[in-house]
């Protein structure tokens, strides 16, 4: 780290011996999935040669059916988009371990991420008023800048420790501990709207929407026409029947599908201190669920993933974080991720009047835990087992 003209300059490359064997696993993994791209790729261009030309696809075979072979090709492509994703992260993360360098300059008017990826060299820039925090993740301990609208990582190299004295600097650099929050952004993907009954209400974006309704339509007319094929040829043979019907059940459900997202959707209508659940299909509408009070909530699944999630409480006498069940209702989560569901939060609960409890920070479920271990202690002998237990956890953890 240095101060250049431009402003205080970070330059990261990835260290340790480690990463070579990680990429050494990287690279087997990449030859066998070459293998498997090619192959998948070679059975559907020889199989649609064989469609097209009528023609056996090998010696010894009999000419392919439509019905089939489109079901086949079908769950084929399907499986090559997935398996030509996983690649790509992988190529990526290969890249990473080897060939990376992040430049990050704290400039006057903002910051400037620029990026190499092997040959690939991304630039990004972040504007100075946009820029609300500068941290590491719980987990991972990526260095990531919260804006107004999301998280954006800034970089995962160097050691944990060295990122964190590199977040304390862009802090003071920007004086974001002095700087108030400022007004609260509607984050991306969400959408103020005035209903057909003359109220606003939130929304998820509309035009998203109406993109993903084109793609399930586009989809459902691919399956559609996939399920006539296969009903002509199970009239021959009725052996071929129950591939026809799970075929005749995916276009209904993708109709349906296509319907709902093109007429139907879920709105938030907002009041004067309360937030009321709606469905919406057409000109139909009906009420689900009133709320008085917003929580940002945080919770570990399986794979050690944190989930923050943003909940409607019906009722602000509730115990904080204890609701019942059919008292709350998720309005929008994410995945190691909290700038999105409490930018969220903090603008329903300025627009509609709402209290809204973080209880996400740190700070906060530091404290939940220790509330949690004395009660345990007061629980009798084997609470205080369990207490211990815990603080033998904690301790660990911080290690």
């Amino acid at each position: 780290m240095e101060r250049t003209e431009s402003g205080w300059q970070a330059r990261l490359r990835p260290r340790g011996a480690g990463r070579f064997l990680s990429a050494g696993f990287m690279l087997l993994w990449l030859c066998i999935w070459a293998c498997g791209e090619a192959f998948v790729t070679w059975l559907l261009v020889r199989g649609a040669i064989a469609l097209v030309t009528g023609e056996p696809p090998g010696a010894g075979r009999e000419p392919l059916q439509w019905g089939p072979a489109l079901a086949i090709g079908a769950f084929l492509i399907a499986w090559l988009a997935f398996w030509t994703l996983g690649g790509i992260i992988a190529i990526r993360e290969l890249l990473r371990l080897t060939w990376s360098e992040d430049v990050l300059i704290a400039r006057s008017d903002g910051l400037t991420l620029s990026r190499r990826l092997g040959p690939f060299r991304p630039r990004r820039e972040l504007a100075k008023q946009d820029l609300r925090w500068i941290t590491l993740r719980p987990r991972a301990g990526a260095l990531v800048a919260e804006t107004a609208t999301a998280t954006v990582e800034l970089t995962s190299l160097w050691t944990r420790e060295e990122r964190g004295e590199l977040a304390a600097l862009l802090r003071r650099e920007y004086h974001l501990e002095e700087r108030a929050s400022g007004a609260a952004v509607l984050p991306l993907g969400w959408q103020e709207i005035i209903t057909p009954e003359g109220v606003p209400a939130l929304v998820v974006d509309l035009a998203h929407r109406a993109t993903q309704a084109r793609v399930a339509g586009g989809v459902g007319v691919l399956f559609a026409t996939i399920a006539a094929v296969l009903t002509v040829d199970a009239t021959r043979d009725p052996s071929r029947f129950p591939l026809a019907a799970l075929a005749v059940l995916a276009t209904v459900l993708l109709a349906w599908g296509t319907l709902w997202l093109a007429r139907g959707r879920v709105e938030w209508r907002i009041g004067n201190g309360r937030l009321t659940l709606q469905r919406r299909y057409g000109p139909g509408l009906r009420e689900l669920f009133e709320a008085r009070a917003l929580e940002l909530t945080m919770s570990t699944d399986g794979d050690g993933d944190e989930w923050f999630a943003l909940v409607a409480v019906a009722s602000t006498s509730s115990p904080p974080g204890r609701a019942g069940r059919h008292s709350r209702r998720r309005v929008h989560h994410a995945m190691n991720d909290a700038a999105a569901p409490r930018r969220l939060g903090e603008w329903l609960a300025a627009r509609a009047d709402l209290p809204f409890a973080d209880r996400a920070t740190r700070e906060t479920r530091e404290a939940e835990f220790v509330a949690l271990r004395g009660e345990l202690a007061r629980a009798g002998a084997f609470g205080r087992r369990v207490s211990g237990w815990l603080d033998k956890l904690e301790q660990l953890r911080k290690r």
